[in-house]
């Protein structure tokens, strides 16, 4: 089957392709979203930016697709083989990927809020940046993984196996689960939680919106362009933080010291200052 045919079908309403062969074609932003490619061969298929919104691909054949930026939210990607794929920045929130094979791929930045990945094979996956917040890794193997700089508030990694993967400036919280006898602060991550020290780090551009870190020690971070829309900073210790451009609209900083911190070109709107006053919306600081 070749693209124009596929796209026509769809359009005329069908939405059964299982088991079609559309090795190497190319369906660059195209629409398909609740479509049915089990068991299809999509291997090498350019589908940059498609739309694959709660698409079923169980078992489908994705090796080396290019899909990033694709949207595969609520997609069902159970046992599909992923290996080698380019998923940067596609969106599979709240995916099922479990059983899924995606040893070599990249998802760097992906979003993978809520998937489920259980038992899934992440060797050698790039997820660099990746949002896994809420995210289930129950027994994968993230063999040599790079999960530098990853989102994982909430996530389940009981079970995971993870030698030789990479945790340097991931960031978790007091909910996050990790294997038995793993430290992820001696691996280098960031516990995000009321009272840490993160004095020095640089968290430059990471997104903590909403986030509680009340009476946490923040002297000297790099916090520019960082998101901290309407995080609870009641307390924290920022002094001499570098604030520089970062999103701190709603935020709660009643009580918290900002001595020597920049704040230069901060979006301050609606936060709750030191002395315990709003912010005006385009009051400067």
């Amino acid at each position: 089957m070749n693209p124009d045919e596929l796209l026509t079908k769809y359009e005329d309403g069908e939405r059964d392709f299982c088991l079609v062969n559309l090795s190497g074609v190319n369906l660059i932003k195209a629409n398909l979203r609740e479509a049915d490619f089990t068991q299809a061969n999509l291997s090498n298929a350019n589908l940059v930016r498609a739309n694959l919104f709660r698409t079923t691909l169980g078992t489908a054949n994705l090796q080396g697709a290019e899909l990033e930026g694709a949207n595969l939210r609520g997609a069902d990607l159970s046992g599909a083989d992923l290996m080698e794929a380019n998923l940067i920045a596609a969106n599979l929130s709240f995916a099922s990927l479990t059983g899924a094979d995606l040893s070599g791929a990249n998802l760097m930045s992906a979003g993978l809020v809520g998937a489920d990945l259980n038992g899934s094979n992440l060797f050698r996956v790039n997820l660099v940046g990746a949002d896994l917040r809420g995210a289930k890794l129950i027994g994968a193997n993230l063999w040599e993984t790079n999960l530098s700089k990853a989102y994982l508030y909430e996530t389940d990694l009981t079970e995971a196996y993870i030698e030789e993967a990479n945790f340097q400036r991931v960031l978790y919280n007091e909910k996050t689960l990790f294997p038995d006898g793993f430290d992820p602060t001696e691996a280098g991550g960031y516990l995000i939680a009321p009272g840490v020290c993160l004095s020095g780090t640089d968290l430059s551009g990471v997104y903590l919106a909403g986030v509680n870190l009340r009476q946490a020690n923040l002297r000297g971070v790099e916090l520019r362009n960082a998101n901290l829309m309407w995080a609870d900073l009641k307390d924290a210790d920022l002094s001499e933080a570098n604030l520089m451009g970062a999103n701190l609209s709603g935020a709660n900083l009643s009580g918290a010291n900002l001595s020597g911190a920049n704040l230069s070109g901060a979006n301050l709107s609606g936060a709750t200052m030191p002395d315990g006053k709003l912010h005006k919306v385009f009051q400067e600081v």
